[in-house]
């Protein structure tokens, strides 16, 4: 009868402390702990799966109960430390808590803990996943843990720590275990390989120890996999016909489509990876791991050591990475992942999938208000600021005025309307009435036209109350009379950037204007019903509140998510300035 074949992942499993794989620090700490003697009564083993944390408990009682342990290590070869290996020592229980989690199994540990061990000097109980004990079971357990007997050690294991009670955890010595490094899992499959007379390169294994995702049991379970193909040479070629094409033949395309924005040559390489028997749920996954790494070396470089890949991948990764900013692949990463989670609960995987390509594809043409609106709340200059791409809706925002200089509260907050106007017509606007005409030459209707192509927001905001006079032809002086309750606004520098340059092109030449600020106040703010736009001067279609202070519409055009927005979404204009009470002391 042939013999029963042994996985990897059993043949191989850790016998010491040196043996253990990328947990050299809770090694030697075990170790010291065992060679001194100052061993508590209870350990906690936690980390994700197949990083060693079974494999250390067994460890750790071979070498509590070895007799011939040396400076901590178990010797391995007597009676003792081989029962425990294979399972068979009756002072070591193995228990495994999610078949075993009810209280009355617990209580049975805790009558069987009384007694004293047959051979070694402790009984140790070894309870894997642990986390998966009842509430009860864990109340019963509780008391043993105060009070252990002194024979008695408990060694726990778990994936979910989070899972356990306070009560329990605060009980136990415990120990992180991190997940292992690519490089040691690929030099670990190296050496196995080299045992088990197989040639295989060094590409294969680390995309072995890649897909292991820090598991090293998972690596030894992938290896068992190609080996069962009865090849002597573990190549790229074979992993390909086991697992499909490696994530950099099959995705550098596709990414190279996104980022130069080629919708239809993206949607195409995205097919031709579903052709080639890649899932949905598998590309997306292999296409947020891609942006990963891109992100990486926009950040840290290219010569990071958080940058796990082959050394002949960096080149395709250097390559593609200037397309990118690193908060576009941040956000492609955000997306990717919001639509793997809908695939999951969806019928129309398929479309939800293209959409996303094409999405990824055209992402500079999507553009926030919310993000603009953010970053000024974060302390942004509207100058400074710059939106973030995303797809989302422009709702209309909530200004809320700045606390004043003297530190007292406000009593109201201000909401301003922010609108897109209807862009007035150069010929009809008062700046180009007979009232603007000099006898030097008639500025007026190339001044507004002008102005009107450089910012309508801005023409708008002068709403029927302003005069341009030439004052003097021969120094190429002009005045410009503007009314008092736009001074704040009309004092920003690029608002006067608008003026000098539209003033400019009228001209022909450059001048100096002077500007005069009238009492009369614009009608900017006040319904159009009551206070209509002048003859000839297109209504803005806003229905604006009657009766604010003209200082308010000043306050409103200072606050910077407004100054940010106008600036950002040319043609818009405050409309009016609605008073909402909220409250806070006067």
């Amino acid at each position: 009868m042939a013999e029963a074949y042994t996985v990897l992942a059993r043949r191989y499993r850790s016998r010491n402390f040196d043996e253990l794989i990328g947990q050299e620090a809770i090694a030697q700490t075990l170790k010291n702990a065992v060679a001194s003697g100052r061993l508590a009564h209870a350990f906690l083993f936690t980390g994700t799966r197949g990083v060693g944390k079974t494999s250390s408990a067994r460890i750790l009682a071979k070498a509590i109960n070895c007799p011939q342990a040396k400076a901590g290590q178990p010797c391995g070869v007597c009676a003792t430390c081989q029962a425990i290996a294979r399972g068979e020592d009756i002072d070591v229980i193995e228990i495994d808590g999610a078949s075993n989690n009810g209280v009355d199994q617990i209580r049975d540990l805790r009558a069987n803990a009384g007694v004293t061990p047959s051979h070694s000097p402790f009984k140790i109980y070894i309870i894997d996943e642990v986390h998966m004990l009842s509430m009860p079971a864990f109340n019963a357990l509780l008391k043993s843990l105060e009070e252990p007997p002194p024979h008695v050690k408990f060694i726990f294991a778990t994936t979910d720590v989070h899972k356990l009670p306070a009560t329990i955890l605060s009980r136990c010595q415990r120990y992180d275990f991190k997940n292992i490094s690519t490089a040691d899992i690929a030099a670990h499959l190296a050496a196995i390989c080299q045992q088990e007379k197989v040639q295989a390169d060094g590409a294969a294994l680390h995309r072995i120890a890649l897909l292991a995702n820090g598991s090293m049991r998972d690596a030894l379970s992938l290896l068992d996999r190609v080996l069962s193909l009865g090849a002597g040479h573990v190549t790229e070629a074979m992993l390909e016909d086991l697992l499909g094409k490696p994530p950099l033949a099959a995705v550098s395309g596709l990414v190279a489509a996104i980022a130069a924005q080629d919708a239809a040559s993206a949607l195409n390489s995205a097919d031709a990876m579903l052709n080639d028997g890649m899932g949905m749920e598998q590309a997306l996954s292999e296409l947020v791991e891609f942006f990963r790494n891109l992100m990486v070396v926009r950040v840290c470089g290219d010569q990071t050591p958080l940058l796990d890949v082959p050394s002949e991948w960096k080149t395709s990764f250097m390559k593609l990475a200037p397309g990118f900013d690193a908060p576009t692949l941040v956000h492609h990463i955000a997306l990717c992942d919001q639509t793997l989670r809908s695939l999951r609960s969806s019928t129309l995987s398929r479309p939800l999938f293209d959409a996303l390509i094409v999405r990824l594809a055209q992402c500079e043409q999507f553009s926030s208000i919310r993000e603009l609106l953010a970053q000024t709340a974060g302390g942004a200059t509207p100058a400074a600021a710059a939106p973030q791409k995303k797809n989302d809706s422009l709702n209309p925002p909530t200004a809320v005025a700045p606390r004043p200089e003297n530190g007292r509260h406000p009593a109201a907050e201000l909401q301003p309307t922010l609108a897109s106007p209807a862009e007035p017509d150069p010929a009809s606007h008062p700046l180009a009435s007979a009232e603007s005409t000099t006898a030097a030459g008639d500025l007026g209707p190339a001044f507004a036209a002008h102005l009107k192509k450089l910012s309508p927001s801005t023409l708008t905001m002068l709403n029927g109350r302003s005069k341009l006079e030439l004052t003097d032809p021969t120094a190429g002086r002009v005045r410009l009379e503007i009314p008092g309750n736009l001074k704040a606004w009309a004092r920003s520098e690029k608002v006067r950037a608008y003026f000098q340059e539209a003033a400019r092109l009228a001209a022909g030449r450059t001048v100096a204007i002077e500007y005069v600020f009238t009492q009369t106040a614009s009608p900017t703010g006040t319904p159009a019903s009551a206070h209509p736009a002048p003859p000839g001067h297109p209504a803005t279609g806003a229905t604006p509140s009657r009766g604010v202070a003209p200082e308010l519409l000043d306050r409103a055009n200072e606050l910077p998510a407004v100054k940010l927005i106008l600036e950002k979404f040319d043609g818009a204009a405050v409309t009016s300035v609605e008073i909402v009470d909220n409250g806070s002391a006067a």
